[in-house]
């Protein structure tokens, strides 16, 4: 069988906590996204596969790059007023409903995640938010929103988006809408290139 160009490019190194990639990693990979990756690397505390799968097309990688640097600049007001609370329940709760091994696994990693192991048994198994009490009005509204933007169809229902827009002001919104999106263009795309978990990923249901 004929060995295909890319075939000859890839790397040999595989990771091995979901056995492969869907696609060898590249040999080479643009100067311009190393860095990147030692800097991924430097924050999962072990190799950033999905970085390496990305660099097959550096567009898509440089596109993915531009997309995560919002998360890395300094919290302005807004993101300060949500706090860290409730941007970690939409990042655990974008997740575990998409149900991603590796983005679970980068969810809960960041310790603490100001969430009781109740709370965290809510919202991985998908219970009504307002069944568990100490999640506030605004805490379950984001996990709700965060469950509608994951789910298909997507479907908002008037009467919740009134709710919505009367706990949180608008650019609070863009910012839990853009981190719950977020995590699904991660998950879909991790996944779908077959990215191992990462080794302190927990199960999913």
């Amino acid at each position: 069988m004929a060995t295909t160009k890319a075939q000859s490019a890839a790397s040999p190194h595989v990771a091995s906590a979901r056995g492969k990639p869907f696609i060898a990693e590249p040999r080479r990979i643009s100067p311009l996204l190393r860095p990147w990756n030692v800097v991924a690397d430097r924050e999962m505390h072990q190799r950033f596969v999905p970085g390496r799968l990305m660099a097959w097309d550096p567009r898509t990688a440089f596109s993915w790059v531009a997309g995560s640097l919002y998360w890395l600049l300094p919290a302005g007001k807004a993101r300060k007023g949500l706090g860290d609370r409730i941007q970690n329940m939409v990042a655990i709760t974008a997740a575990y409903t998409v149900n991603s091994p590796y983005c679970i696994a980068d969810a809960v990693k960041s310790e603490p995640t100001g969430l009781s192991e109740a709370e965290l048994e809510a919202i991985r198994t998908g219970a009504d938010e307002a069944e568990t009490s100490s999640f506030s009005t605004r805490e379950q509204l984001a996990i709700k929103y965060t469950r509608l933007i994951s789910a298909t169809p997507l479907e908002f229902p008037e009467d919740f988006v009134a709710e919505l827009t009367a706990a949180f002001t608008e650019q609070e919104i863009v910012i839990l809408a853009a981190l719950a999106a977020e995590i699904n263009r991660n998950a879909r795309l991790f996944e779908a290139l077959g990215a191992p978990p990462l080794a302190f990923a927990p199960e999913t249901t």
